[in-house]
């Protein structure tokens, strides 16, 4: 009885199983793995991670500040948001409470040190999602109201702002 039911175990099982197919074409094991990452899952809701430039166990996570306070802005950063205010070179995702966002930096073309955070005109600018790209340590998005692009980077231990203002903006 047992070599009964071995047999049709094994006849079930041996037809079960599919015969493996080549599913992934040579274009796709030729991209790293990384272009399969999403940075910005999480960044809505009460997710509170943020979308920006970082790597394992480095010192920085460059990331823009979209919320000053706030629960759903504890990261710095919410996806609803259409506002920056500054690119804070320390985040922490999935806390829960606010931290770190120290180092704050803006570039702009407008002679005002006031954020604008109480509507008032600042240094803060609109951006839109469709000018704005991150992947695993890498950020980039377009400032509209200054039309500055700034692009995000880091090493294990330091990280990189560049910002790119139009010639005509430059006196």
């Amino acid at each position: 009885m047992k070599r009964i039911a071995l047999l049709i175990f094994t006849l079930i099982f041996t037809f079960s199983c599919k015969k493996e197919t080549e599913t992934t074409t040579t274009a796709q094991l030729d991209q790293p793995l990384t272009s399969y990452v999403n940075t910005f899952v999480g960044t809505g809701g009460h997710g509170h991670t943020y979308p920006g430039a970082t790597m394992p166990f480095g010192m920085m996570q460059l990331s823009p500040d979209t919320r000053l306070d706030g629960w759903d802005g504890c990261s710095g950063y919410h996806y609803t948001d259409d506002v920056i205010y500054g690119f804070s070179h320390t985040h922490l995702s999935g806390t829960g409470v606010s931290d770190y966002g120290d180092i704050l930096l803006m570039p702009t073309t407008k002679p005002i040190l006031h954020n604008g955070a109480d509507g008032k005109e600042g240094y803060s600018s609109k951006f839109s999602h469709d000018k704005e790209k991150a992947s695993p340590g890498y950020y980039e998005v377009h400032l509209d109201d200054t039309d500055i692009d700034v692009r995000l980077t880091v090493t294990e231990r330091a990280g990189m702002h560049e910002y790119r203002f139009r010639e005509s903006d430059i006196h």
